[in-house]
Protein backbone atom coordinates (compact mmCIF):
# COMPACT_ATOMS: atom_id res chain seq x y z
CA UNK A 1 0.00 0.00 0.00
CA UNK A 2 1.61 3.18 -0.94
CA UNK A 3 2.03 5.77 1.75
CA UNK A 4 0.83 9.18 1.54
CA UNK A 5 3.90 11.75 1.73
CA UNK A 6 3.85 14.14 4.46
CA UNK A 7 6.15 16.77 2.86
CA UNK A 8 4.89 19.70 1.03
CA UNK A 9 4.77 19.39 -2.97
CA UNK A 10 6.50 22.92 -4.23
CA UNK A 11 4.49 24.53 -6.38
CA UNK A 12 4.72 24.31 -10.38
CA UNK A 13 7.01 26.93 -11.56
CA UNK A 14 5.91 28.50 -14.75
CA UNK A 15 8.63 29.96 -17.31
CA UNK A 16 8.70 31.40 -20.05
CA UNK A 17 10.80 29.93 -23.19
CA UNK A 18 14.41 32.16 -23.61
CA UNK A 19 14.08 33.61 -27.37
CA UNK A 20 17.29 34.92 -29.12
CA UNK A 21 17.07 35.72 -32.94
CA UNK A 22 18.76 33.60 -34.65
CA UNK A 23 20.53 35.94 -36.89
CA UNK A 24 23.32 37.66 -35.98
CA UNK A 25 26.46 36.92 -33.07
CA UNK A 26 25.80 38.10 -29.39
CA UNK A 27 28.46 36.46 -27.26
CA UNK A 28 32.21 38.53 -27.49
CA UNK A 29 35.38 36.70 -28.51
CA UNK A 30 37.99 38.57 -27.14
CA UNK A 31 38.80 37.86 -23.70
CA UNK A 32 40.59 41.10 -22.62
CA UNK A 33 37.89 43.11 -24.78
CA UNK A 34 34.79 41.29 -24.13
CA UNK A 35 32.22 44.18 -23.99
CA UNK A 36 33.78 46.03 -26.29
CA UNK A 37 32.41 46.93 -29.88
CA UNK A 38 35.77 48.09 -31.60
CA UNK A 39 38.84 46.24 -33.32
CA UNK A 40 41.92 45.06 -32.24
CA UNK A 41 45.47 43.98 -33.05
CA UNK A 42 46.57 40.42 -32.03
CA UNK A 43 50.46 39.69 -30.70
CA UNK A 44 52.60 38.39 -33.16
CA UNK A 45 53.43 35.67 -30.94
CA UNK A 46 51.07 33.06 -30.98
CA UNK A 47 51.82 31.36 -27.61
CA UNK A 48 53.63 30.93 -24.23
CA UNK A 49 56.31 29.27 -25.63
CA UNK A 50 57.29 32.52 -28.01
CA UNK A 51 56.85 34.90 -25.35
CA UNK A 52 59.10 33.02 -23.32
CA UNK A 53 61.88 32.03 -25.75
CA UNK A 54 61.66 34.57 -28.22
CA UNK A 55 59.63 33.62 -31.67
CA UNK A 56 62.50 32.31 -33.17
CA UNK A 57 61.92 29.35 -30.96
CA UNK A 58 60.05 27.09 -33.79
CA UNK A 59 62.71 27.96 -36.30
CA UNK A 60 65.38 26.78 -34.07
CA UNK A 61 63.67 23.75 -32.94
CA UNK A 62 63.59 23.00 -37.14
CA UNK A 63 67.18 22.46 -37.27
CA UNK A 64 66.90 19.65 -35.17
CA UNK A 65 67.66 16.37 -37.76
CA UNK A 66 65.03 14.30 -36.66
CA UNK A 67 62.18 16.82 -36.17
CA UNK A 68 62.73 19.07 -39.17
CA UNK A 69 63.60 15.58 -40.88
CA UNK A 70 59.75 14.99 -39.77
CA UNK A 71 58.51 18.19 -41.20
CA UNK A 72 60.21 17.85 -44.62
CA UNK A 73 59.09 14.35 -44.62
CA UNK A 74 55.51 15.42 -44.01
CA UNK A 75 55.56 18.79 -46.77
CA UNK A 76 56.94 16.17 -49.72
CA UNK A 77 53.92 13.47 -48.80
CA UNK A 78 51.67 16.95 -49.06
CA UNK A 79 52.99 17.89 -51.97
CA UNK A 80 54.44 14.62 -53.98
CA UNK A 81 50.73 14.89 -55.91
CA UNK A 82 49.42 17.07 -58.25
CA UNK A 83 46.91 19.86 -57.73
CA UNK A 84 43.64 20.17 -59.44
CA UNK A 85 40.84 22.23 -60.45
CA UNK A 86 37.70 20.73 -60.53
CA UNK A 87 34.19 22.48 -61.41
CA UNK A 88 31.67 22.62 -58.69
CA UNK A 89 29.07 21.24 -60.98
CA UNK A 90 30.05 17.50 -61.75
CA UNK A 91 29.76 16.80 -65.55
CA UNK A 92 26.14 15.48 -66.58
CA UNK A 93 25.86 12.56 -68.49
CA UNK A 94 24.43 12.86 -72.14
CA UNK A 95 20.72 12.21 -71.53
CA UNK A 96 20.18 14.46 -68.89
CA UNK A 97 18.46 18.18 -69.13
CA UNK A 98 20.28 21.09 -71.67
CA UNK A 99 19.76 23.03 -68.11
CA UNK A 100 22.52 21.02 -66.27
CA UNK A 101 24.41 20.82 -69.65
CA UNK A 102 24.37 24.50 -69.77
CA UNK A 103 24.88 24.89 -65.82
CA UNK A 104 28.38 22.22 -66.30
CA UNK A 105 29.66 24.49 -69.19
CA UNK A 106 29.32 27.74 -66.94
CA UNK A 107 31.31 25.60 -64.00
CA UNK A 108 33.40 24.32 -66.29
CA UNK A 109 34.20 28.27 -67.91
CA UNK A 110 35.51 29.05 -63.89
CA UNK A 111 37.23 26.09 -63.76
CA UNK A 112 39.15 26.31 -66.81
CA UNK A 113 39.73 30.30 -65.74
CA UNK A 114 41.19 29.26 -62.39
CA UNK A 115 43.84 26.24 -64.48
CA UNK A 116 44.71 29.32 -66.95
CA UNK A 117 45.91 31.57 -64.13
CA UNK A 118 47.48 28.39 -61.93
CA UNK A 119 49.87 27.73 -65.55
CA UNK A 120 50.36 31.32 -65.69
CA UNK A 121 51.54 31.56 -62.37
CA UNK A 122 54.26 28.48 -63.63
CA UNK A 123 56.32 30.50 -65.87
CA UNK A 124 57.24 33.22 -62.97
CA UNK A 125 59.69 32.50 -60.88
CA UNK A 126 57.18 31.66 -57.75
CA UNK A 127 55.11 28.70 -58.99
CA UNK A 128 52.89 26.99 -57.16
CA UNK A 129 53.94 24.49 -55.95
CA UNK A 130 57.30 26.20 -54.47
CA UNK A 131 54.13 28.96 -52.92
CA UNK A 132 52.75 25.95 -51.48
CA UNK A 133 55.96 24.45 -49.92
CA UNK A 134 56.71 28.44 -48.34
CA UNK A 135 53.01 28.15 -47.15
CA UNK A 136 53.56 25.06 -45.18
CA UNK A 137 55.57 26.24 -42.55
CA UNK A 138 52.60 27.37 -41.64
CA UNK A 139 52.64 23.82 -39.35
CA UNK A 140 55.52 25.01 -37.23
CA UNK A 141 54.64 28.64 -37.50
CA UNK A 142 50.84 27.66 -36.35
CA UNK A 143 50.06 30.39 -39.63
CA UNK A 144 51.38 32.05 -43.43
CA UNK A 145 49.95 34.47 -44.84
CA UNK A 146 50.64 36.05 -48.31
CA UNK A 147 50.22 38.56 -50.21
CA UNK A 148 48.54 38.55 -53.69
CA UNK A 149 49.66 40.85 -56.29
CA UNK A 150 46.62 40.91 -59.41
CA UNK A 151 47.47 42.80 -62.96
CA UNK A 152 45.08 42.95 -66.05
CA UNK A 153 46.40 39.65 -68.77
CA UNK A 154 47.87 41.51 -71.37
CA UNK A 155 47.65 38.45 -73.86
CA UNK A 156 46.83 35.10 -74.47
CA UNK A 157 43.45 33.10 -73.29
CA UNK A 158 43.30 35.36 -69.91
CA UNK A 159 44.09 38.73 -71.85
CA UNK A 160 41.73 41.03 -70.21
CA UNK A 161 41.28 39.57 -67.29
CA UNK A 162 42.22 40.47 -63.79
CA UNK A 163 44.50 38.08 -62.58
CA UNK A 164 47.32 36.76 -59.93
CA UNK A 165 50.76 38.43 -61.23
CA UNK A 166 52.40 37.12 -58.07
CA UNK A 167 51.66 35.25 -54.43
CA UNK A 168 54.65 36.01 -52.15
CA UNK A 169 54.15 34.43 -48.22
CA UNK A 170 55.34 37.61 -46.03
CA UNK A 171 57.86 37.44 -42.88
CA UNK A 172 55.47 36.94 -39.91
CA UNK A 173 57.56 40.45 -38.39
CA UNK A 174 55.62 42.55 -41.22
CA UNK A 175 51.98 42.46 -40.18
CA UNK A 176 49.51 42.12 -37.19
CA UNK A 177 46.24 40.58 -37.62
CA UNK A 178 43.09 42.44 -37.09
CA UNK A 179 39.39 40.79 -35.61
CA UNK A 180 36.60 42.36 -34.64
CA UNK A 181 34.65 41.76 -31.60
CA UNK A 182 33.23 38.36 -32.84
CA UNK A 183 36.95 37.33 -34.07
CA UNK A 184 35.83 38.24 -37.40
CA UNK A 185 38.92 38.61 -40.00
CA UNK A 186 39.17 42.51 -40.69
CA UNK A 187 42.86 42.22 -42.50
CA UNK A 188 46.13 43.13 -41.14
CA UNK A 189 48.07 45.86 -40.20
CA UNK A 190 51.63 45.78 -42.23
CA UNK A 191 54.70 47.67 -42.59
CA UNK A 192 54.47 49.11 -46.06
CA UNK A 193 58.03 50.31 -47.63
CA UNK A 194 57.25 54.02 -48.05
CA UNK A 195 54.42 54.21 -46.17
CA UNK A 196 54.27 53.15 -42.69
CA UNK A 197 56.16 50.43 -40.51
CA UNK A 198 54.00 51.26 -37.35
CA UNK A 199 51.90 48.07 -36.07
CA UNK A 200 49.60 47.82 -33.80
CA UNK A 201 48.74 45.90 -30.78
CA UNK A 202 45.66 46.32 -28.79
CA UNK A 203 42.61 48.32 -29.69
CA UNK A 204 42.61 50.06 -33.02
CA UNK A 205 40.19 52.90 -33.79
CA UNK A 206 39.24 53.62 -37.57
CA UNK A 207 40.90 50.60 -39.00
CA UNK A 208 39.64 51.55 -42.81
CA UNK A 209 41.27 54.82 -42.10
CA UNK A 210 45.03 53.79 -41.22
CA UNK A 211 47.26 53.71 -44.29
CA UNK A 212 49.09 50.31 -43.86
CA UNK A 213 45.75 48.33 -42.96
CA UNK A 214 45.05 45.68 -46.17
CA UNK A 215 41.75 43.88 -46.77
CA UNK A 216 41.98 40.08 -46.25
CA UNK A 217 40.68 40.08 -50.36
CA UNK A 218 44.54 40.73 -50.83
CA UNK A 219 45.82 38.31 -48.53
CA UNK A 220 45.95 34.49 -48.55
CA UNK A 221 46.31 32.63 -44.78
CA UNK A 222 46.63 29.11 -44.07
CA UNK A 223 46.17 28.27 -40.96
CA UNK A 224 45.94 25.11 -38.48
CA UNK A 225 44.97 24.80 -34.96
CA UNK A 226 43.30 28.54 -34.41
CA UNK A 227 40.99 28.55 -31.03
CA UNK A 228 37.92 30.40 -31.15
CA UNK A 229 38.79 31.65 -34.85
CA UNK A 230 42.19 32.96 -34.16
CA UNK A 231 44.19 33.04 -37.80
CA UNK A 232 47.69 33.05 -35.79
CA UNK A 233 46.53 29.41 -35.26
CA UNK A 234 48.96 27.16 -33.17
CA UNK A 235 52.37 25.47 -34.05
CA UNK A 236 52.50 21.82 -34.13
CA UNK A 237 55.41 21.76 -32.92
CA UNK A 238 54.79 23.28 -29.40
CA UNK A 239 54.35 19.88 -27.71
CA UNK A 240 57.16 18.31 -29.22
CA UNK A 241 59.30 21.40 -26.99
CA UNK A 242 59.81 19.48 -23.98
CA UNK A 243 61.61 16.81 -25.83
CA UNK A 244 63.32 18.76 -27.72
CA UNK A 245 64.77 20.80 -24.77
CA UNK A 246 65.65 17.46 -22.88
CA UNK A 247 67.55 16.78 -26.20
CA UNK A 248 69.46 19.76 -25.90
CA UNK A 249 70.47 19.45 -22.47
CA UNK A 250 71.99 16.19 -22.82
CA UNK A 251 73.87 16.69 -26.28
CA UNK A 252 76.60 18.49 -24.55
CA UNK A 253 77.07 15.83 -22.04
CA UNK A 254 77.14 13.21 -24.58
CA UNK A 255 79.63 15.07 -26.76
CA UNK A 256 81.63 15.59 -23.62
CA UNK A 257 81.57 12.01 -22.38
CA UNK A 258 82.63 10.95 -26.53
CA UNK A 259 85.29 13.59 -26.07
CA UNK A 260 86.85 11.89 -22.87
CA UNK A 261 86.47 8.42 -22.35
CA UNK A 262 85.67 7.85 -26.79
CA UNK A 263 89.59 5.86 -26.95
CA UNK A 264 90.14 5.70 -23.34
CA UNK A 265 90.95 8.09 -20.29
CA UNK A 266 95.25 7.61 -20.08
CA UNK A 267 96.90 8.33 -15.99
CA UNK A 268 100.83 7.56 -15.50
CA UNK A 269 102.04 7.03 -12.19
CA UNK A 270 105.40 8.08 -11.50
CA UNK A 271 108.24 5.69 -9.69
CA UNK A 272 109.34 6.89 -6.23
CA UNK A 273 111.95 6.88 -6.40
CA UNK A 274 111.91 10.29 -8.89
CA UNK A 275 108.78 11.72 -7.90
CA UNK A 276 110.22 14.86 -5.89
CA UNK A 277 112.13 15.44 -8.84
CA UNK A 278 112.29 18.84 -10.65
CA UNK A 279 112.32 18.40 -14.16
CA UNK A 280 112.12 20.62 -17.50
CA UNK A 281 108.55 20.90 -19.19
CA UNK A 282 109.71 19.55 -23.14
CA UNK A 283 106.54 21.49 -24.46
CA UNK A 284 107.19 25.09 -22.20
CA UNK A 285 111.08 24.47 -21.67
CA UNK A 286 109.97 25.70 -18.02
CA UNK A 287 111.36 24.27 -14.79
CA UNK A 288 108.32 22.39 -13.02
CA UNK A 289 107.81 19.34 -10.65
CA UNK A 290 108.10 15.57 -12.46
CA UNK A 291 104.25 15.49 -12.06
CA UNK A 292 103.28 18.70 -13.65
CA UNK A 293 106.16 17.34 -16.80
CA UNK A 294 104.33 13.98 -16.85
CA UNK A 295 100.70 15.83 -16.57
CA UNK A 296 101.58 17.91 -19.84
CA UNK A 297 102.90 14.97 -21.91
CA UNK A 298 99.77 12.99 -21.51
CA UNK A 299 98.12 16.03 -22.71
CA UNK A 300 100.04 16.29 -25.88
CA UNK A 301 99.14 12.46 -26.06
CA UNK A 302 95.47 13.00 -25.40
CA UNK A 303 95.79 15.23 -28.66
CA UNK A 304 96.96 12.63 -30.87
CA UNK A 305 100.49 13.19 -30.52
CA UNK A 306 103.57 10.77 -28.93
CA UNK A 307 105.15 11.23 -25.77
CA UNK A 308 108.26 9.54 -23.39
CA UNK A 309 107.98 9.13 -20.36
CA UNK A 310 111.02 8.56 -17.38
CA UNK A 311 111.37 4.87 -16.86
CA UNK A 312 109.75 2.91 -14.42
CA UNK A 313 106.56 5.20 -15.36
CA UNK A 314 103.35 2.72 -15.21
CA UNK A 315 100.13 3.52 -18.11
CA UNK A 316 96.44 2.67 -17.78
CA UNK A 317 94.07 3.39 -19.61
CA UNK A 318 90.23 3.50 -18.22
CA UNK A 319 87.43 2.77 -20.43
CA UNK A 320 83.74 3.71 -19.50
CA UNK A 321 81.62 0.62 -17.98
CA UNK A 322 79.02 1.63 -20.34
CA UNK A 323 79.10 1.63 -23.93
CA UNK A 324 77.38 4.73 -24.46
CA UNK A 325 73.92 2.77 -24.86
CA UNK A 326 72.45 5.07 -22.45
CA UNK A 327 73.04 8.75 -24.57
CA UNK A 328 71.48 6.46 -27.56
CA UNK A 329 68.74 5.37 -25.49
CA UNK A 330 68.02 8.73 -24.45
CA UNK A 331 68.29 10.45 -27.58
CA UNK A 332 65.70 7.57 -29.20
CA UNK A 333 63.25 8.41 -26.65
CA UNK A 334 63.33 12.00 -27.81
CA UNK A 335 63.05 11.84 -30.90
CA UNK A 336 60.36 8.98 -30.79
CA UNK A 337 58.00 11.94 -29.15
CA UNK A 338 58.85 14.21 -31.37
CA UNK A 339 57.96 12.30 -34.20
CA UNK A 340 55.26 11.06 -32.48
CA UNK A 341 53.68 14.44 -31.39
CA UNK A 342 54.50 16.04 -34.95
CA UNK A 343 53.15 13.03 -37.24
CA UNK A 344 51.08 11.12 -35.01
CA UNK A 345 53.36 8.18 -35.05
CA UNK A 346 56.90 7.22 -34.17
CA UNK A 347 56.91 4.34 -36.41
CA UNK A 348 56.40 6.67 -39.62
CA UNK A 349 60.14 7.63 -39.67
CA UNK A 350 62.01 6.07 -36.77
CA UNK A 351 62.41 1.92 -36.85
CA UNK A 352 60.63 -0.09 -35.06
CA UNK A 353 61.78 -1.80 -32.12
CA UNK A 354 59.39 -4.21 -31.39
CA UNK A 355 56.17 -4.43 -33.88
CA UNK A 356 54.56 -6.58 -36.91
CA UNK A 357 53.45 -5.73 -40.38
CA UNK A 358 50.10 -4.85 -38.79
CA UNK A 359 51.40 -2.31 -36.96
CA UNK A 360 53.61 -0.63 -39.59
CA UNK A 361 50.36 -0.67 -41.94
CA UNK A 362 48.29 1.36 -38.73
CA UNK A 363 50.98 3.88 -38.42
CA UNK A 364 50.93 4.33 -42.57
CA UNK A 365 46.97 4.90 -42.15
CA UNK A 366 47.51 7.23 -39.63
CA UNK A 367 49.98 9.35 -41.27
CA UNK A 368 47.87 8.93 -44.53
CA UNK A 369 45.25 10.50 -42.74
CA UNK A 370 47.14 13.09 -41.39
CA UNK A 371 48.54 14.13 -44.90
CA UNK A 372 45.02 14.18 -46.31
CA UNK A 373 43.88 16.42 -43.49
CA UNK A 374 46.76 18.91 -44.53
CA UNK A 375 46.09 18.35 -47.98
CA UNK A 376 42.11 19.31 -47.81
CA UNK A 377 43.17 22.82 -45.68
CA UNK A 378 45.29 23.63 -48.48
CA UNK A 379 42.74 22.89 -51.25
CA UNK A 380 40.22 25.13 -48.98
CA UNK A 381 42.72 27.77 -48.94
CA UNK A 382 42.66 27.83 -52.57
CA UNK A 383 38.93 27.57 -52.72
CA UNK A 384 38.41 30.41 -50.86
CA UNK A 385 41.41 32.42 -50.65
CA UNK A 386 42.53 32.33 -54.00
CA UNK A 387 39.77 31.09 -56.53
CA UNK A 388 36.58 32.48 -55.09
CA UNK A 389 37.77 36.17 -55.15
CA UNK A 390 39.19 36.05 -58.67
CA UNK A 391 36.20 34.52 -60.25
CA UNK A 392 33.73 36.94 -57.98
CA UNK A 393 36.26 39.88 -59.62
CA UNK A 394 35.91 38.81 -63.23
CA UNK A 395 32.44 37.16 -63.16
CA UNK A 396 30.38 38.42 -60.72
CA UNK A 397 29.01 37.62 -57.08
CA UNK A 398 26.61 35.89 -58.13
CA UNK A 399 28.72 33.45 -60.61
CA UNK A 400 31.13 33.22 -57.95
CA UNK A 401 28.75 31.73 -55.55
CA UNK A 402 27.35 29.31 -57.31
CA UNK A 403 30.26 28.53 -59.86
CA UNK A 404 33.39 28.90 -57.93
CA UNK A 405 35.72 25.61 -58.47
CA UNK A 406 37.39 23.78 -56.15
CA UNK A 407 40.73 22.86 -55.67
CA UNK A 408 41.70 19.32 -55.35
CA UNK A 409 44.27 16.89 -54.71
CA UNK A 410 44.69 12.89 -54.52
CA UNK A 411 42.93 11.60 -51.79
CA UNK A 412 44.40 7.95 -51.70
CA UNK A 413 47.76 6.40 -50.18
CA UNK A 414 49.83 5.12 -53.11
CA UNK A 415 50.55 1.91 -51.45
CA UNK A 416 46.66 1.09 -51.84
CA UNK A 417 46.46 1.80 -55.23
CA UNK A 418 47.16 -1.53 -56.98
CA UNK A 419 44.65 -3.11 -54.31
CA UNK A 420 41.85 -0.13 -55.50
CA UNK A 421 42.73 -0.63 -59.12
CA UNK A 422 42.40 -4.44 -58.40
CA UNK A 423 39.02 -4.24 -56.64
CA UNK A 424 37.88 -1.64 -58.92
CA UNK A 425 38.39 -3.48 -62.22
CA UNK A 426 36.83 -6.87 -60.58
CA UNK A 427 33.45 -4.69 -59.87
CA UNK A 428 33.51 -3.46 -63.49
CA UNK A 429 33.81 -7.01 -64.66
CA UNK A 430 30.92 -8.21 -62.81
CA UNK A 431 29.05 -5.18 -64.02
CA UNK A 432 28.51 -4.05 -60.65
CA UNK A 433 29.13 -0.44 -61.72
CA UNK A 434 27.28 2.35 -63.59
CA UNK A 435 29.25 4.63 -65.97
CA UNK A 436 27.54 7.65 -64.22
CA UNK A 437 29.72 6.27 -61.06
CA UNK A 438 33.30 5.85 -62.76
CA UNK A 439 34.36 10.07 -62.72
CA UNK A 440 33.78 9.74 -59.21
CA UNK A 441 36.18 6.06 -58.70
CA UNK A 442 39.16 7.98 -60.72
CA UNK A 443 38.91 11.06 -58.31
CA UNK A 444 37.94 9.37 -55.43
CA UNK A 445 39.50 5.78 -55.36
CA UNK A 446 42.38 5.71 -57.80
CA UNK A 447 43.55 9.14 -57.91
CA UNK A 448 43.06 9.94 -61.35
CA UNK A 449 42.02 12.91 -63.57
CA UNK A 450 38.18 12.36 -64.61
CA UNK A 451 37.30 11.14 -67.15
CA UNK A 452 34.36 12.44 -69.12
CA UNK A 453 31.11 10.94 -68.28
CA UNK A 454 30.12 7.73 -70.84
CA UNK A 455 26.69 7.94 -72.62
CA UNK A 456 24.85 5.13 -71.11
CA UNK A 457 24.17 2.05 -73.57
CA UNK A 458 21.24 2.74 -75.92
CA UNK A 459 18.48 -0.14 -76.11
Amino acid sequence: MKQKSTSGIPPERVTPPLVTDIVGSYIGSSAQYGFIQVDRALPQTIDDAERDFGDDIYDRMANDAVLGGAEAYLKVLVLSVELNVAPAIEEPRPHEPRERHAEFAKARRAADFCREFLDRLAHTDRPIHKILWDMLDAVRKGHRLAEIDAEMAPEGILKGRLVPHSIRPKPRHNYAFVLDEYNTFRGVIAVVPGVSIALRNGIVYGLEEIPNAIAPSKLMVLTFGGRDGDPRGQSWFRRAYDPWYRKQIVKPESVKTAVQFGGGMITAIAPEDINQVNVQDPITGKTVHIQAAIQSILQQLSNGGTATFPGGTKLEVHRPDSNGSYFEDFFDRCDREMVTTFLLSGRAMLEARHGSRADSAASQDVVDDLVQFVRHEICEMLTIGLFRPFVEMNFGADFAQRYTPRATMLKMSRPDFAANATAVAALKTAGYLDPSQLPDIDREILGLPERPAIAEATE
